[in-house]
């Protein structure tokens, strides 16, 4: 099923880097909002920057595709981050991974996307032929009550696909 991602983390911290090297994979493609930073906040978090260094340090090309329309905020993301920044994705369309896949020099099988969504981010990522990667959203409790029910049917989706 395509909402089935390779893996299921708590957070980008928790990812095991030299498993998804001795895997092939090169480079990381994340999503934005509640994934790597708290929703439309700006800010990183300290143990989020620092496993971001890591990541680079170790060889890693990175890249943060968003859904997100805001042209002022992409570009402070972009600037916090020091991590290339494509806006109005359209995630699950595939437009705009290809072309963040231009930017980062790699093909689609040697990168792992990384995303909270699994019927935006994990289902793109899928369609690529990526390595998925879905993570629980930084932040649950002040989101709205639609987004919450969404990420229910999400979730159910993506239960329904574990064997």
């Amino acid at each position: 099923m395509l909402v089935k991602p390779s893996l299921i983390v708590e957070d980008i911290t928790t990812i095991d880097l030299q498993a998804l090297k001795a895997a092939g994979v090169k480079g990381f493609i994340f999503d934005l909002d509640n994934t790597i930073m708290a929703p439309h906040s700006g800010a990183l978090e300290d143990r989020i920057e620092t496993w971001l260094t890591i990541l680079q340090a170790d060889g890693f090309k990175c890249l943060v595709l968003s859904n997100n329309k805001k042209a002022e905020y992409c570009q402070l993301a972009e600037k916090v981050l020091n991590i290339p920044v494509i806006s109005h994705a359209a995630k699950p369309r595939r437009a705009k991974f290809r072309q963040a896949l231009e930017i980062l020099g790699l093909q689609a099988t040697e990168v792992a996307m990384v995303g909270d969504r699994p019927l935006t981010d994990i289902w793109v990522g899928q369609r690529m032929g990526s390595y998925t990667i879905l993570v629980d959203p930084l932040i649950k409790h002040s989101e709205k009550v639609y987004i919450k029910f969404l990420r229910g049917l999400e979730r159910l989706f993506v239960n329904a696909t574990k064997c």
